[in-house]
């Protein structure tokens, strides 16, 4: 058994001596999750966008149009969207899923040693393996969490990275590099809905310095009372774009319209949602969500790729955007990532 310190969510479910969710655990009333599944099925409720890349890549792609118009519509009105023909081999998403889970039986000697270090400062460096404890008197997550840098490569600390399987290593540099090719490609077409040139945001984003491109294990274990606990609270997420493998068991909720909105995991397909950073940069035509993750009595997994921008990056409103025939005032205020973060800091470190 692991020591006490080092106890994950996990290993509290798998002893098997828990019957109920702990204190600590239990979220606010007006925070916790209505039921919205009957008999394993999801009642009827909006869907998110689902956008097909097929013919959209290459500037003379048949269908690139629409899908710079499908995307920029998702990205005003929802904030979020799937995606499907993305280009991420089937194979590559089924490895990267199997390795995940294989971390998730290692002993707890070996993930102890990839411990996330305790009282971060600086967000950047919160590298690998915790449960989402909170300080005194703050409600505590129902997830466990792995998290490592991997682009660019001398941001990688491999001590933070497990060594079993021996396979994780090579699947999780070989996934991330086709997350990036798409996230790259995904900045070409949202710079192209917002009237700018196809390469803009990929160029701006190079030239601030953008940190790093981690990857993210979440790990939501069985939950015994579901309605008293959350997998993570609603937040919005820091950077620019984040892109999202589920499992097949539904968790992922977005707010639209002051409704919670539960996403049907879709096989083969990969959730998008935009980050604080391009809502600032886009000076509110594109919207960072709150989203959040409730659980059930099922385990579920998920895997993100994200932009991890550096505290003292600097957000601001692009200016080629405040200009033209339409020209309007910034809405928001010139700021460092460390100042606009603040007061979320404990769901991120």
């Amino acid at each position: 058994m692991a020591p006490e310190s080092l106890r994950t969510v996990q290993d509290m479910v798998e002893d098997g001596k828990i019957q109920s969710v702990p204190q600590n655990y239990i979220c606010r009333e007006e925070d916790r999750w209505r039921p919205e599944l009957c008999d394993g099925k999801l009642l009827s409720a909006p869907e998110l966008p689902l956008i097909d890349l097929e013919g959209a890549m290459g500037e003379s792609g048949e269908r690139r149009s629409i899908v710079v118009q499908q995307i920029r519509d998702a990205c005003r009105d929802w904030g979020f969207f799937q995606l499907k023909n993305h280009g991420v081999p089937l194979s590559l998403i089924e490895q990267i899923q199997q390795v995940a889970r294989q971390v998730l039986e290692l002993p707890a000697d070996e993930k102890a040693r990839i411990k996330q270090a305790d009282n971060l400062k600086d967000l950047t460096h919160a590298e690998g393996y915790k449960t989402r404890s909170a300080s005194k008197g703050k409600v505590s997550h129902w997830s466990d969490r792995l998290r490592i840098h991997v682009f660019p490569i001398s941001s990688r600390d491999y001590s933070c990275w497990p060594t079993s399987p021996a396979s994780f290593r090579e699947t999780v540099e070989d996934y991330m590099r086709e997350q990036y090719r798409l996230v790259k490609q995904l900045l070409e077409l949202i710079s192209e809905g917002l009237g700018l040139k196809t390469s803009f945001l990929n160029e701006y984003l190079a030239q601030e310095g953008m940190g790093t491109f981690d990857f993210l294990m979440n790990y939501y274990p069985p939950c015994p009372e579901p309605d008293l606990a959350l997998g993570l609270p609603k937040h919005t997420d820091g950077g620019a774009i984040v892109v999202l493998l589920q499992d097949s068991n539904p968790g992922l909720q977005v707010l639209k319209d002051g409704e919670w909105i539960t996403v049907t995991p879709i096989e083969g397909a990969l959730v998008v949602n935009l980050g604080d950073h391009l809502e600032v940069m886009s000076n509110g035509r594109y919207k960072s969500v709150e989203h959040r993750v409730f659980v059930s009595a099922k385990p579920r997994l998920s895997i993100l790729s994200f932009n991890s921008p550096l505290e003292e990056t600097i957000l601001c409103p692009i200016p080629e955007l405040l200009q033209g025939s339409e020209a309007v005032d910034p809405k928001y205020k010139q700021c460092t990532f460390r100042e606009y973060k603040a007061p979320l800091r404990e769901l991120y470190s």
